[in-house]
């Protein structure tokens, strides 16, 4: 087994399994051992999601063994540590002795924050309507799934998830969690239209463009100045980029893809858009769709002139009226930025959700109780049921005040 800690009042290994192996020693390791068996029970028994599950225990040789939950958390402060400590006492009852970020982690594999070591902490009793005050703390967390169309060679979707700061942008995973400021989140989904393999290298070449900025861009989303022209501007080069590629390269002519892209900082929204992808945003007023699709119904079906039925239907329904590369001498990129409230969902999407799935469908599992991973499953796989042939993307997000 590995070792991860040789202290005075504890050792924990790791064996090949994964599981962690915490065994007691020193002053009443006894009673540490023992609260911190009970703790862990009624964690579990309350249904708190982001702590270790006690697998097995041994009154003999004071030792219990948990599952894993991941390394120390990145800039994790005291306010962030302390914010998640009372949301675990205000959710679920239990008091940590030490609400520090030493004893806060990141599971790669329950995409979260998780929080250790209990042997001190006090069990109260459970919760009933008690709410700590709100801090200014914001967790983000967001669930990405993308599935190639059966007509399709490739999928011409790609999405994106990134962290960034003043120093460097990092790529995140189809799922997770962060704490915005000083990080800020990035979210994107592209559709890739052209012959060949086009599409799927138009929409990727999108993502790396907004990969290889968004460092310089942070500073317009952190003070909130120039922001919406700095997305403008950014939607034009990926437009330059498209059509320069496509010139020099005769398989990929009037290659072109859409962009839907939502910038969160710890404040505001942002949000830039071209094509007929969408955002949605999800609070106490209820949903709205930020975006309008680019096409030549659309205006219609927003009028009342056609049922959402003869929208879809729409034989100029799939004739793009804007779009980055195809061609076109100039896009017309929409922006947009909201203040961020104590809670909110967002929802990017390429047009198989759309093809898939009524609006009201849309709307409704959006705005449901169940969690984000749940949400953005429902919305991927009755989509694909309802109509396999395009490739669907969607991303599903929540920011929440801690």
């Amino acid at each position: 087994m590995k070792e991860l800690k040789d202290g005075i009042r504890s050792s924990v290994h790791i064996d090949f399994q994964g599981r962690v192996h915490k065994s007691f020693r020193g002053t009443n390791a006894d009673k540490r051992f023992a609260n911190e068996v009970a703790v862990l029970k009624a964690l579990e028994d309350r249904g708190a999601p982001n702590v270790p599950r006690l697998l097995d225990h041994d009154p003999e040789t004071l030792t219990l063994i948990t599952t894993n939950c991941g390394s120390p958390a990145p800039l994790v402060t005291q306010e962030k540590a302390r914010a998640l400590f009372a949301e675990l006492e205000d959710l679920y009852g239990i008091r940590h002795d030490d609400p520090e970020p030493r004893n806060v982690t990141y599971s790669p594999q329950l995409a979260r924050f998780c929080l250790i070591d209990f042997e001190l902490s006090e069990i109260l009793p459970i919760p009933a309507g008690l709410h700590f005050p709100k801090t200014d703390v914001l967790r983000a967390g967001w669930q990405a799934l993308s599935e190639k169309g059966k007509d399709h060679v490739a999928n011409d979707d790609a999405w994106l998830a990134l962290t960034v700061n003043a120093d460097s942008t990092d790529p995140l995973p189809a799922s997770g969690e962060i704490f915005l400021d000083p990080s800020h989140l990035v979210l994107a989904v592209s559709d890739g239209m052209g012959g060949s393999n086009a599409g799927e290298f138009a929409s990727s070449l999108l993502m790396s463009r907004i990969r290889k900025d968004a460092v310089t861009l942070y500073q317009h989303f952190q003070d909130n100045e120039g922001a919406s022209e700095a997305l403008t501007k950014l939607l034009k080069q990926c437009h330059l980029d498209l059509n320069t590629l496509a010139a020099q390269n005769g398989n990929a002519s009037n290659m072109g893809a859409t962009l839907t892209l939502a910038w969160i900082s710890h404040q505001h929204l942002h949000w830039a858009h071209v094509g007929d992808s969408r955002l949605y945003l999800v609070d106490d007023a209820g949903v709205e769709q930020l975006t309008r699709d680019d096409n030549l119904a659309w205006d219609q079906w927003q009028r009342g002139n056609l049922t959402e039925y003869a929208y879809r239907a729409h034989p100029r329904k799939c004739i793009l009226t804007d779009v980055l590369g195809g061609g076109h001498h100039q896009p017309r990129p929409k922006t947009g930025c909201l203040p961020l409230k104590s809670s909110q969902r967002l929802m990017l999407c390429t047009d198989g959700i759309m093809d898939g799935l009524w609006e009201k469908t849309i709307r409704d599992l959006i705005h449901s109780d169940a969690r984000v991973p749940e949400v953005a499953r429902q919305l991927t796989q009755k989509a694909v049921a309802n109509d396999p042939t395009d490739d669907t993307t969607v991303i599903v997000a929540e920011i929440a005040q801690l």
